[in-house]
């Protein structure tokens, strides 16, 4: 006998073998079946799902029917309070004439008032006979504390006395009375709601145990009738599949199955003829992934490099292909922009270390922002100063004209962050700023361990002193910078200046802003 036909057969002992072989004959998709099982165990758990929602939203208005309970017997104990408070408090200003004491009365009255509106508010509308009497009671005392505030104000102390003796006082009473009678009736409500939340959480748990376990015997059942359905054709499946794991492609699968399980030997025996196929291209491939991981970590490298020197969309576009740049070593006419903050060492003495670094944070942030906006390379931070230069390794004609604009919006934005920083908008911190047009030597420069992408060159020194020189808010140019911007901004012509380092006197212009 056949390891098959072993199986039918001892799936066809008893009531529920025959079951089990009435479900594998049935003439439906496997998926038919298992919907089937899944939705009838789908309906137990959406039944108990609905009586479970009925019985949680019962005990939920429950709860907050007893939160309820429980601030009303708060507030009635503050109303009580409040009675017995401007009680006392009626004594003391009496006894001692300190007006303080009124006004308390006066508070505690507000808020008694206050308190009765809210419980009356959330009371059920069978109590609206019981706050009605509550405020004729209150009605009656204020009118008598106000008869005792006329003649205690008008000097009749005694008089005041007595009337708070008589009537304010003895009123006081009933109002104390009708808060505990407010207290009590409370606490019985509480009671009464407890014992419903009790009632519900054990039909809740009742019905959940129920389901629970009606829900545990149907899935054991259809899970072993639909198991001892499935396993035969499984095992021919599972047999390939431990061939193809073991690097044996040459297994096929024989199952009779006139279902999804056929559909699946057949699906899985092109697999593993396929497999055979790609293993032996896969060697292949693995011959040239190294290189192609080897070109790839070269392109992010590339990328890393950019990003420090220009613009991350500036970056991007060189590395789509839109853009030719050439990080060489060579002689390149551009534009040089050395800038310096002015007033920063008397404010480094005022401020905390943590909040000075915060500030030049957001400072070189900010600039380097604006730098990046018209097309200039980063090329350092010193201290708190910053070097750029405009026109390499993306080549502009107009380089002259963007380091220019980008200086009066760096000067434009400091103005900007000083009234963030600074509750003194005339707090002394600005920036000098010098700008140099003219040959320097531009590329990677440095040794093996360590290379930077920079100029140098005269008129790279030149820049610097130029920003040495000017004055707090000054943006100083060279005679070559100004001819390619006249026409652009407004410029004011400085003496002839000698320089540290510089041999000769050179001509220097302010630029006070744009043309209109």
């Amino acid at each position: 006998m056949t390891e098959t036909a072993a199986l039918t057969q001892q799936g066809s002992g008893g009531p529920l073998g025959k079951l089990i072989d009435l479900v594998a004959g049935v003439k439906a998709s496997v998926r038919n079946k298992l919907l089937a099982g899944f939705l009838f165990g789908a309906l137990l758990l959406l039944a108990m799902a609905v009586m479970s929602l009925l019985v949680i939203n019962s005990m939920s208005n429950e709860v907050a029917h007893l939160v309820q309970f429980h601030q009303n017997v708060d507030t009635a104990r503050q109303m009580e309070y409040a009675v017995t408070a401007q009680s006392h408090f009626r004594g003391m200003a009496l006894l001692t004439r300190d007006d303080a004491n009124n006004d308390k009365i006066a508070a505690a009255k507000n808020g008694f008032l206050e308190n009765l509106t809210r419980v009356e508010a959330a009371s059920p509308g069978d109590t609206k006979p019981f706050f009605e009497n509550v405020r004729q009671i209150n009605n009656r005392f204020s009118a008598s504390s106000d008869r005792v505030l006329s003649l205690y104000r008008a000097g009749d102390t005694a008089q005041a006395l007595g009337i708070h003796l008589a009537e304010e006082h003895t009123i006081s009473h009933e109002l104390e009375a009708a808060m505990r009678d407010l207290e009590a009736r409370t606490l019985k409500e509480m009671d009464a709601g407890v014992a419903a939340f009790k009632s519900d959480t054990g039909f809740l748990t009742t019905m959940v145990i129920g389901f629970s376990a009606i829900s545990l015997v149907t899935a054991l059942v259809l899970g072993f009738i639909f198991s001892l359905s499935f396993t035969r054709p499984v095992q021919s499946i599972q047999s390939v599949l431990s061939g193809v794991i073991g690097g044996d492609y040459s297994r096929r699968a024989l199952v009779p199955n006139r279902d999804e399980f056929g559909v699946l030997s057949t699906h899985l025996n092109t697999m593993a003829q396929e497999l055979g196929r790609l293993y032996g291209e896969l060697r292949e491939l693995n011959q040239t992934l190294q290189q192609r991981v080897e070109e790839q970590v070269q392109e992010l490298e590339h990328t890393r490099e950019l990003k420090r020197y220009v613009s991350p969309q500036i970056a991007e576009s060189i590395l789509r292909g839109e853009r030719t740049v050439q990080l060489l070593s060579t002689r390149k006419n551009l534009t040089v922009m050395f800038s310096d903050i002015r007033g920063f060492t008397p404010l480094s003495e005022r401020m905390e270390t943590e909040e000075l670094i915060d500030l030049l944070n957001d400072y070189l942030s900010e600039m380097t922002e604006i730098i990046f906006k018209h097309g200039g390379t980063l090329d350092k931070y010193i201290g708190d100063g910053i070097m750029a230069f405009f026109g390499d390794p993306i080549p502009y004609e107009d380089h002259a004209n963007r380091a220019v604009q980008a200086a009066l919006d760096m000067q434009s934005r400091l103005q900007e962050l000083r009234e963030k920083w600074f509750a003194r908008s005339q707090e002394e911190l600005t920036i000098g700023i010098g700008i140099v047009t003219g040959y320097v030597t531009v590329g990677n420069i440095g040794s093996s361990a360590r290379m930077d992408y920079t100029v140098i060159g005269n008129n790279v020194n030149l820049a610097s002193r130029l920003a040495d020189r000017a004055t707090p808010g000054q943006i100083l140019v060279t005679d070559r910078t100004l001819t390619q911007v006249r026409d652009l901004v407004n410029a004011n012509e400085v003496a002839a200046v000698e320089l540290e380092g510089v041999s000769r006197p050179v001509a220097v212009y302010e630029v006070t802003g744009r043309t209109a």
